[in-house]
């Protein structure tokens, strides 16, 4: 019996010291400023404007080294068409008959695809694990939130969370979008093939039937509630701002 419990003292230490041993993200966010920088870190393995021809410009890498590899989250946004507005002035006829100008500000409407890749760094190179789309037109624009596109391991098991957060702005009066997606995988999945799971708030746009409400999917009720609440508490940051 004694014996018995001293076997299991061991495994429950050798279980503790393994957990203690798990060493923190060191995460790096590189900017297109930055881009020079990073050909520099990552000379001969990857360029900062991965793929470029296919699918636009980097807006933003983040760099990661965790216990399970060093990992690259790329941002991309591939510009189709723009369309420039405003920079004149409109005339304004008074009550008196007087006529006034008003000044039009600039803006411009950009037509746009946006693209996000996780891509690990291997010993034969580099391998694509994620790639992540979504395709803009005339009254559809989409747009990275990059403040809340991230890398965490609220979970603490050493397998990094990519957090990729964009709104889907359109013309009308359908609801505005505003979708959190979490890629990551579980520490007992054999394959360690990374899923996708996905958070959907959505901002009522003048239709008064329409409600502000969020909407989970089946994956993101599977995570632990670390990662649940990480995600939550950006929908409700956003919320607070948006508002």
């Amino acid at each position: 019996m004694k014996l018995n419990n001293l076997f299991i003292l061991v495994l429950i230490n050798l279980s503790s010291y393994s957990i203690a041993q798990l060493k923190p993200l060191n995460v790096t966010f590189y900017y297109p400023k930055d881009s020079t920088t990073f050909n520099h870190d990552f000379l001969n393995e990857l360029d900062y404007q991965y793929e470029r021809e296919k699918f636009g410009k980097t807006t933003m890498i983040i760099h990661c080294e965790s216990e399970v590899g060093h990992f690259e989250f790329i941002f991309k946004k591939k510009i189709l068409s723009l369309e420039h507005f405003g920079g004149d002035s409109t005339n304004v006829y008074g009550i008196n008959g007087k006529i006034t100008k008003e000044y039009n500000e600039p803006f411009t409407i950009s037509k746009h695809n946006l693209y996000a890749f996780v891509l690990l760094h291997d010993h034969g190179g580099i391998i694509e694990k994620i790639k992540f789309q979504d395709f803009g037109n005339e009254v559809y624009w989409p747009e990275f939130d990059y403040s809340n596109c991230f890398i965490s391991d609220e979970n603490k098991d050493g397998i990094p969370e990519f957090y990729l957060t964009y709104l889907g702005e359109s013309d009308g009066l359908d609801p505005k979008p505003y979708k959190q997606i979490i890629y990551t995988y579980f520490k007992n999945s054999l394959k360690k093939e990374f899923i996708k799971s996905k958070a959907t708030a959505f901002y009522p746009a003048g239709n008064p039937e329409n409600t502000y409400q969020i909407e989970y999917d089946s994956n993101w009720k599977k995570f632990p509630k670390s990662i649940q609440n990480k995600s939550i508490l950006v929908l409700k940051k956003h919320r607070e701002k948006y508002n």
